[in-house]
């Protein structure tokens, strides 16, 4: 008497639609095992894709399947739909002398030449329909984002959905908003900001904070899960570019909190200075004399690492610079060097804007629609949709680029600076503390550069 394998499998999303069931295949595999005088043993992997191996039961029955014959399942799909899969399945099978047969596809049986080729050929052409229906999936969901439907029902921190699509929620829209202004209060102080985001958020974790004081969604630019793709008008801004771009300065030019089991000082200039002969970030140093604590920074690249990094990465601009020392010099001369900052850098009023021909756009735009609706009617082929999506949508971006005048060089506002030539700076600054100074500077200075003992250079926000 032969012993088989019978294999039963069903997705989730196949018995849903077409009722599918795994007692079905049991009763028709249990029927045919009787009449052909058959001793079996039933495998069955329920609410699983047919699309990879990783499937409990079927890798179970695969490592016992030198004792048996023959594998016995109701239709070639229940087995696999992958081509590499199903050879691979096929190629063990036959190493262990045994076939495979599907009871209701008289032509799948691999015990004979013809049933061999069958075999492969069904195979082929499900994987075939599953790319395509895979490749017809995306475009549906690509036409919803583009009409800015929720294309998933996971919600995200600061808004609703509501008929498909993201509103703000205004009371967490209000306590996001407040974080980030909290964030700025301290200067970008990770203890404080993160104890602040543990006590007012539902997820604890530093990851979600990190991610909440970067998330492109709250200024209207939708950026999809792990993928590198940012989407415009598709979910409503919560904050306003000031705010937001604020607190990513201020991360870019984060203090570090602790050194050597130490709270770190709140320092006035980390992440802002720059080497001016090999444009590096300056590393902070700190020196502890009892309870006085001395900051000054240093080129990284000067530092003592290995002799190989070193010969990469060498600078000779060596010289430490005291942070009391930059602060003076700044006191001193803050005005002249926001003047002399503005008349370097005035730019030229622009020039009137390029006439574009929208016609031409228009055009382009029900080209980029019809194509889309061609490859959806099976009219055209994948690589030629490609190819003309690429063309059609390069000239688009070049002309709507070239309309918006996004090309043109903007004229700088310096307004918050021509407010500090104007006041009384100097007075107000003696009032702050340590964190509303570096504060102060962070927001009006976005580099200094530094060499050979000297303040080279400033570049302003």
């Amino acid at each position: 008497m032969q012993r088989v394998a019978c294999y039963c499998r069903v997705s989730t999303d196949e018995q849903v639609k077409f009722g599918f069931s795994i007692e079905a295949q049991k009763d028709a595999l249990k029927k045919y095992c009787k009449t052909n005088n058959l001793k079996y043993d039933f495998y069955i992997d329920e609410g699983i894709s047919a699309s990879s191996m990783k499937r409990p039961a079927l890798q179970k029955m695969l490592s016992k399947i030198d004792i048996y014959d023959m594998i016995l399942f109701t239709k070639l799909d229940r087995l696999s739909r992958n081509v590499l899969d199903a050879n691979t399945i096929n190629k063990l099978l036959l190493d262990n002398n045994c076939t495979m047969k599907a009871i209701d596809e008289d032509d799948v049986d691999t015990s004979t030449a013809d049933g061999t080729f069958i075999f492969n050929l069904k195979v082929s052409l499900a994987q075939r329909e599953i790319g395509k229906t895979s490749e017809r999936i995306k475009f549906v969901f690509k036409n919803k984002r583009e009409r800015g439907e929720v294309t998933s029902g996971t919600t995200k921190y600061g808004y609703k959905i509501k008929d498909k699509h993201f509103v703000i929620d205004k009371l967490e829209q209000e306590n996001i908003i407040k974080f980030y202004k909290y964030f700025i209060e301290v200067a970008g102080d990770t203890l404080l900001s993160f104890n602040y985001y543990k006590d007012n958020f539902p997820n604890k974790s530093f990851d979600a904070y990190k991610k909440m004081l970067t998330n492109t969604d709250y200024i209207g630019i939708y950026k999809r899960y792990r993928k590198n793709e940012y989407l415009k008008d598709y979910i409503p801004r919560l904050m306003d570019d000031e705010l937001f771009y604020s607190v990513q300065n201020m991360l870019k030019k984060k203090r570090r909190i602790v050194k050597n089991n130490k709270e770190a000082p709140i320092t006035l200039f980390d992440g802002i200075f720059k080497c001016n002969k090999c444009g590096s970030a300056m590393s902070r140093r700190l020196s502890y004399r009892g309870d006085k604590v001395y900051v000054s920074y240093r080129c990284w690249k000067t530092e003592k690492l290995s002799k190989e990094i070193n010969q990469l990465y060498q600078c000779n601009n060596k010289k430490n610079i005291c942070e009391n020392k930059v602060e003076t010099y700044l006191l001193n001369n803050i005005k002249f060097e926001i003047d002399k900052y503005i008349v370097t850098n005035t730019i030229t009023a622009q020039a009137p804007p390029l006439e574009i021909d929208t016609s031409k756009i228009n055009s382009l735009h029900k080209k980029l629609e019809k194509l889309k609706d061609l490859y959806l009617d099976d009219l055209i082929d994948k690589d030629s949709y490609k190819r003309d999506f690429q063309k059609y949508s390069s000239e688009l971006e070049k002309l709507e680029k070239e309309k918006s005048n996004e090309n043109r060089p903007k004229t700088k506002d310096f307004s918050k600076l021509k407010q500090i030539l104007n006041s009384d700076f100097e007075s107000m600054y003696k009032t702050l503390s340590q964190a509303e100074k570096r504060k102060f500077w962070v927001s009006i200075i976005d580099n200094i550069y530094y060499e050979d003992g000297k303040i080279a250079r400033i570049e302003f926000r």
